[in-house]
């Protein structure tokens, strides 16, 4: 399991400015977005800072007051089978961090693709037809998981370079799909203005569990065709 592939969110909170052995607060980081899988696991961080925001020794422990979720001494996180939130902390001797909420989802099963997975762009076109992907969760009901981060990313860039690009201008794009009513994300391909784009264009789309670890069916394709 990678311990850490996700953007980090630091999160600081205090009770007791004097703290302990020169520390004065502590920086959280946890996993973007705030969320753990049924059945997974995910390790959060922390630091001890001092009053100039330098990284000091101290000892780090962690509580949760929700039975929903477990944390060890370590950050480790573990789930029951309900999905909901729960809340952790962080503390060194009397000072204690924010309580933070971490969202259980239901466990990530696969990445789906919606047909078709072949586009062609007309010549008179400026863009594709929306690509669209989603991830979801097939026990006990099959559900699409919302705020999930899905990645779109064109295969051959340096035939794609200047000539195509999504939204943004970039060859990938991470897209964060809906909350449980909207479970799909959808984003488009572009020609560049002025440029004449390839022939084809192969997009992979992946996704990862919280954890890090890579959601099955990550490294499906769509192919857009251009004319």
């Amino acid at each position: 399991m990678r311990r850490w592939s996700l953007l980090l969110l630091p999160v600081l909170g205090c009770s007791d400015i004097s703290g302990s052995k020169g520390v004065v607060a502590l920086e959280l980081q946890l996993p973007n977005p705030a969320a753990v899988e049924q059945h997974d696991t995910v390790t959060l961080v922390a630091r001890a800072l001092d009053a100039d925001g330098h990284e000091v020794e101290a000892e780090i422990f962690w509580r949760s007051p929700d039975s929903i979720l477990k944390v060890d001494s370590t950050g480790l996180v573990t789930t029951d089978t309900t999905a909901g939130s729960g809340r952790i902390q962080a503390h060194s001797a009397s000072l204690f961090s924010d309580l933070l909420s971490l969202e259980i989802h239901p466990h990530s099963d696969t990445v789906l693709l919606t047909p078709p997975t072949t586009l062609t762009v007309a010549a008179a076109d400026s863009a594709s037809a929306p690509l669209v992907a989603g991830v979801q969760s097939f026990a006990p009901d099959t559900v699409g998981i919302g705020n999930t981060r899905i990645l779109y990313e064109v295969v051959d860039t340096t035939a794609a370079k200047g000539k195509v690009r999504f939204e943004g201008g970039q060859l990938a794009v991470r897209v964060a799909t809906g909350l449980t009513g909207e479970p799909l994300v959808a984003v488009t391909l572009r020609r560049v203005p002025g440029a004449t784009a390839p022939a084809s264009v192969v997009v992979r789309v992946s996704a990862n569990r919280p954890s890090g670890a890579a959601v099955p069916g990550s490294g499906q394709t769509f192919t857009i065709n251009f004319q």
